[in-house]
């Protein structure tokens, strides 16, 4: 069953999200309320990044997508 977060009227998704950085790569869970596109800037532990790849895993389970993003 995929994990959703209720906040009011917005629903919260989980999503795998890989951050790479100039020399390294970290990977972790993310909530938003939809999945990015290529070219829009989310919020991670290390800062807002440029999502430069989203999928969509509609039948993964915990997870309603994965996310590729690089810091600036």
């Amino acid at each position: 069953m995929r994990s959703t977060v209720g906040l009011g009227d917005e629903t919260l998704q989980r999503f795998i999200v890989t951050i790479e950085g100039a020399n390294w790569e970290d990977v972790d869970d993310i909530e938003l309320p939809q999945l990015p596109g290529e070219g829009e800037t989310i919020e991670t532990k290390y800062g807002t990044c440029l999502v430069i790849r989203s999928e969509a895993l509609p039948d993964s389970g915990q997870h309603a997508g994965k996310i590729v993003c690089r810091t600036p």
